[in-house]
């Protein structure tokens, strides 16, 4: 016999899924150094400073390795 239903059980799992996403999202702000880095990588998306992933793996010589 469970003392938690179906339903509880599972949103027991939401639950505490969340507390840790927020957790680590607590921890990366407390990093002012990945903060500044995140920053700055999403100003280059934005910028359209980015590329395929496809055309990277193949600069490497990466193909069919990943």
């Amino acid at each position: 016999m469970s003392i938690l239903t179906v339903e509880e059980r599972e949103l027991l799992k939401k639950a505490t899924a969340l507390m840790e996403e927020l957790l680590e999202t607590l921890e990366v702000m407390q990093d002012k150094e990945l903060v500044r880095n995140l920053k700055a990588a999403l100003k280059e998306t934005e910028e359209g400073k980015t590329r395929p992933l496809k055309e990277l793996i193949r600069e490497l010589g990466l193909e069919g390795k990943i």
